[in-house]
């Protein structure tokens, strides 16, 4: 691990501990109603959003529509790239001073709600009577790992699955076409097949584009949530029934093997091919120095910002398989969540509701599924190219692990990931994460 990314992680786990011990007492089922403001009395909410422009542009419309509605609101979005996002929300959380909305990964709830830090939804500013009627708005299993003991403590922003998209006039290069369905590899051998042929070199043999290639150098969930469909195919399990690290087990080092460390022995992709961007996550692809990613629903309002020839000319395929008859994938939320110190946890309630209620209109202008009842029959969604591919993922989906300490078991998983596409030596870097994670759960 460089330094600087070591200075981060002990910065990041040292702000987690101060946090979580200044909130230790804390009510943990039911946070402290915050004070009914008053009519007509001013009220200012914080909004922390992880940055995402297509997203956050138009989270900013909807403040001003939603302050236009309610004069006495005032709403601040905030808005840091990925790396820094979550430090400074541990930071603000260990000052006492959080904000009143946080954009929050749904593998971090466990630990949240563990030490108190979130407010429970409440049901009437979702103009329904009671928690059910929540965990009702929202299609299932979307509200998982954000429920406890039958209370919802965050409500989707993003509802994800990750699927593959190719770049169709690269496809129609090598005489592929982009329309026809049976073009989507459905094995893994199939998929790195595809990519040795998309991929082109110069005459010295160095790769001028590549095939396909995992998004490398960023956090610890981008790295989860790129593995987890194969960990779950392959058998691979981080904790096994005994509470002890199995991520270093046969079935762990083969899925790495075939799936990530190919692209380094065949000389296909790794980490020194690849343009790292804490925004947009595939910018190889959006340049068209990449044919092939793996990836969420959301990238594309990207690509129609950034990059619309890419954008008019995506193909999307299922998630490549390791058996095609028991398909297996991914699934995550990206939630949002209020503060238990908010003043007004309520009226921070009141506007996610809000931001929430149309969500054709968040798919056709922020790429998010957030998860709604009724969102596939929205118009947008009607129009929401390749979503008939998406659909077997969402349904054979599953959330990553839950575990209190999760944050230090990904970074592990991580940092062998980082280590064995350098040395080769997959099992020695699984063996090291396996001990780092037995220390943290106290194994």
């Amino acid at each position: 691990m460089n330094t600087v990314r070591l200075r981060f992680v002990m910065l990041a786990n040292l702000l987690l501990v101060a946090a979580l011990v200044l909130s230790a007492c804390a009510p943990v089922a039911q946070a402290p109603s915050a004070p009914v403001p008053m009519e007509g009395e001013k009220i200012k909410l914080s909004f922390w959003h992880h940055t995402y422009t297509v997203a956050t542009d138009w989270m900013r419309k909807k403040i001003v529509q939603y302050q236009q509605m309610n004069p006495n609101v005032e709403i601040e979005l905030v808005e840091y790239p990925h790396g820094d996002y979550e430090v400074k929300l541990l930071a603000a959380i260990a000052a006492g001073n959080p904000p009143d909305i946080i954009n929050l990964l749904d593998y971090l709830f466990p630990q949240y709600y563990a030490k108190g830090l979130l407010a429970p939804a409440d049901p009437a500013a979702f103009g329904v009577a009671d928690q059910q009627g929540i965990i009702d708005l929202f299609e299932k299993p979307a509200l998982d790992g954000m429920t406890f003991d039958g209370i919802v403590y965050g409500v989707p922003a993003e509802f994800n699955t990750f699927v593959v998209f190719a770049n169709g006039k690269h496809l129609a290069e090598i005489g592929l076409d982009p329309e026809d369905p049976s073009i989507c590899p459905a094995t893994w051998n199939d998929f790195f097949d595809l990519a040795k042929r998309l991929e082109q070199r110069d005459a010295n043999g160095n790769v001028t584009r590549m095939g396909f290639n995992w998004v490398w150098g960023l956090d610890l969930f981008w790295y989860a949530q790129q593995y987890w469909s194969g960990m779950r195919q392959y058998g691979c399990e981080v904790i096994g029934a005994d509470g002890k690290a199995a991520i270093n087990s046969p079935q762990c080092v083969q899925m790495f093997d075939e799936t990530w460390y190919r692209l380094i022995r065949e000389g296909m992709g790794g980490p020194a091919l690849a343009t790292q961007n804490p925004v947009y996550a595939f910018q190889d692809f959006m340049d068209g120095r990449q044919s092939m990613v793996i990836g969420g629903p959301w990238a594309t309002a990207a690509w129609r910002e950034n990059a619309p020839e890419v954008y008019e000319n995506y193909v999307v395929c299922p998630h490549p398989q390791l058996d095609p008859d028991n398909p297996k994938s991914f699934i995550h939320t990206y939630a949002l969540a209020v503060s238990a110190n908010s003043k007004y946890q309520s009226e921070a309630w009141r506007f996610l509701n809000y931001l929430l209620s149309d969500p054709g209109e968040m798919l056709k202008e922020a790429g998010y599924i957030n998860g709604r009842v009724g969102w596939l029959d929205t118009p947008e969604a009607a129009e929401y190219r390749g979503l008939d591919r998406m659909r077997r993922d969402y349904e054979h989906g599953a959330f990553v692990w839950r575990s209190e300490t999760f944050t230090q078991e990904g970074e592990a998983i991580k940092n062998a990931i980082e280590t064995f596409v350098q040395d080769g030596n997959i099992q020695g870097a699984l063996d090291k994460a396996a001990d780092e994670i037995n220390r943290v759960r106290g194994q």
